[in-house]
């Protein structure tokens, strides 16, 4: 828990911040949530790579072997991302059965359970099922680890990077053969191999930056670097309903992949930045402590209604539009509602959980040879 690099929770924070953004303002046809989303996916890419090369690396020096070391990551990935989200799944489940939720969730129930609803929505539905629609991420992120986790820890550590590489083609490959053969948007949204070369990305940059007398470092660490790239990021985000339109799929394909690779070199400067102020400015206590709880904020918030769309308050505008300021005040009533939310979670469950990791952890080093307990703490 004190093993972070400053700065990546407050960029956590503007990501979920845009997921939200998209959900409760400006709708679909604007895709910030989207550029929400391939943060996180980059941001995953660069901290998980990087966990794995480095549990790699001690069955490499023979310290360890690799079903320990893979069964020491699913464990605390299971710790950090099953209790809240099953947890949710079972509640909703119960006050569906209580006729208290949407029936949305009976059909894909089972999908949602195997973190496979980015199949059940894109292969199944072709439709977002409302409230239930941002699971897909959740689904993308527990392939990535499940897909990931095996293949890291059973290459050698020095071809870590080629692996990453083929990902990246092959994901970049499969966005061109969609686009090509004319595949609905929601398939290719929602598609795994056409998401994890962004994680490939984010572990592309970590490789690069973890290299002696790094040239990527020294330049993704001034702060006119960091200025140009989120500059890049937001205009391709600005254009993107118009080059999604692009005719030709080698054009589309790599304006993507132009994207891509802004959004995660964007990650890899904030992680280097040698700008005080940047870092200050992402390290602001309310947006640090956003990012902190983001995962159980972007789990629930698109269950919070948004109370101007309620039938009873638009009843009391006789049926007209109901004015800005009642919408203004349900967006921020729904925000405040999937914050306090994310705090409880992250208090009485998240938070003691990853305590108990930390115990077995410090239990497994005071059991330990010296040498093994030096590794458990890098770990």
């Amino acid at each position: 828990m004190e093993n972070r690099i400053r700065g990546l929770d407050g960029l956590r924070a503007i990501a979920v911040l845009m997921v939200f953004t998209q959900h409760r303002i400006t709708g679909p046809g604007n895709e910030i949530g989207h550029l929400g989303v391939w943060i996180f996916f980059a941001l995953s890419g660069f901290l998980i790579t990087g966990i794995l090369t480095g549990q790699r690396e001690k069955i490499d020096d023979e310290t360890s072997h690799f079903f320990a070391e893979l069964k020491r990551f699913l464990f605390r990935r299971t710790l950090r991302i099953f209790p809240v989200y099953y947890l949710l799944l079972a509640v909703m489940a119960a006050l569906m059965g209580l006729g208290f939720a949407s029936p949305w969730l009976a059909p894909g129930l089972l999908f949602h359970f195997a973190y496979l609803s980015n199949i059940w929505i894109g292969d199944v539905l072709h439709y977002w099922p409302g409230p239930y629609s941002h699971l897909w991420s959740l689904s993308i992120e527990e392939q990535f680890y499940i897909f990931f986790a095996p293949l890291l820890l059973i290459a050698p550590a020095r071809w870590h990077l080629k692996f990453c590489y083929v990902v990246f083609a092959a994901g970049v490959a499969s966005i061109m053969l969609m686009r090509i053969e004319n595949e609905p948007a929601i398939v290719a949204y929602t598609n795994p191999l056409g998401n994890f070369w962004l994680f490939a990305l984010g572990g592309i940059g970590a490789a690069w930056l973890r290299r002696e007398q790094s040239v990527a470092r020294q330049i993704l660490s001034r702060p006119q670097t960091f200025i140009a790239l989120v500059c890049g990021v937001a205009a391709l985000a600005a254009t993107q309903p118009l080059w999604k339109l692009a005719a030709s799929p080698v054009v589309y394909t790599g304006i993507c992949m132009l994207y891509g690779v802004c959004i995660a070199a964007t990650v890899c400067s904030i992680a280097c930045s040698g700008s005080a102020r940047l870092v200050g400015l992402l390290e602001t206590r309310w947006l640090a402590s956003l990012g902190r709880i983001s995962y159980g904020f972007y789990l629930y918030h698109n269950f919070v209604p948004n109370f101007a769309r309620l039938a009873r308050v638009k009843a009391m505008f006789g049926g007209q539009a109901v004015p800005w300021w009642v919408q203004a005040l349900g967006v921020a009533a729904s925000f405040v509602v999937a914050l306090v939310l994310a705090k409880l979670s992250w208090r009485y469950i998240e938070e003691p959980v990853l305590r108990l990791k930390t115990r077995q952890t410090v239990r497994a080093v005071n059991t330990a040879t010296p040498a093994r307990r030096a590794d458990l703490y890098r770990g």
